[in-house]
């Protein structure tokens, strides 16, 4: 493996005041470039540090320089994909951040996960159905649901907003909330799901397709396929 250097040149800076910081919004990048991301402050009597933040996860503190006002990534990854932050020391004065974004990086189709409970739930109430897109890169999968061929929306539907994972791809889950009569009823179950990096959307039979394509299984059996996690992946 060849060695890099991967430096940062940071700023920080004491705050005595509250003093007004600014950064740019986003800011674009291809693997291997070099990219500086700006902290404006309105003094320069300041010491200033800077924190990188990845989705899901806290700011953590990078370094500081008190003769630079900017962070220089030399030889972008793709791990370095995050939010910027400047920060004025002893005021806890946070500029808005700067997204970095990289433009170049592969795009991988989802892979799918399926969760479903048992054929005939044991439990009273609701049941819960759920599809998970993940592995996919850039964000902007959309996910949909159908019962036999008529779309399903409203409450009984909750999608939560993507995630970004440790290595840079996003995941995105969508649950399916149904009655236990409702979902005893033999009916299919279809999740949809659309992304940038796939030529057509995909549709997938959840669940009932499975109890179909098992129809000669014990129920035993059934319902520890069905209540056990399935991992398809798009062709």
């Amino acid at each position: 493996m060849r060695s890099r250097s991967h430096a940062w040149l940071l700023l920080v800076c004491v705050c005595l005041t509250a003093y007004n910081l600014s950064q740019e919004k986003s800011k674009s990048v291809k693997l291997g470039d070099k990219v500086s991301i700006l902290c404006i402050a309105e003094d320069d009597k300041y010491y200033i540090s800077w924190y990188q933040q990845k989705a899901g996860a806290p700011p953590q503190f990078l370094f500081f320089n008190n003769t630079r006002d900017y962070l220089t990534i030399d030889g972008v990854r793709a791990e370095d994909e995050a939010v910027y932050y400047c920060a004025c020391i002893g005021s806890y004065v946070f500029a808005q951040g700067t997204n970095l974004v990289i433009s170049d990086r592969p795009s991988p189709p989802p892979s799918l996960l399926l969760l479903a409970p048992p054929a005939s739930p044991l439990s009273e109430g609701d049941v819960s159905v759920v599809c998970v897109a993940q592995g996919f890169y850039p964000d902007g999968v959309t996910m949909s649901w159908s019962e036999d061929s008529s779309g399903v929306t409203g409450d009984e539907v909750q999608t939560a907003p993507y995630q970004r994972q440790a290595d840079g791809t996003f995941s995105q889950t969508s649950v399916l909330k149904l009655s236990k009569q409702r979902w005893s009823s033999g009916r299919t179950y279809t999740c949809r799901l659309s992304h940038p990096a796939l030529a057509t959307p995909k549709t997938y039979c959840t669940i009932k397709c499975l109890h179909k394509n098992n129809a000669n299984m014990t129920g035993s059996e059934l319902s520890i396929l069905i209540g056990q996690k399935v991992l398809l992946h798009f062709l």
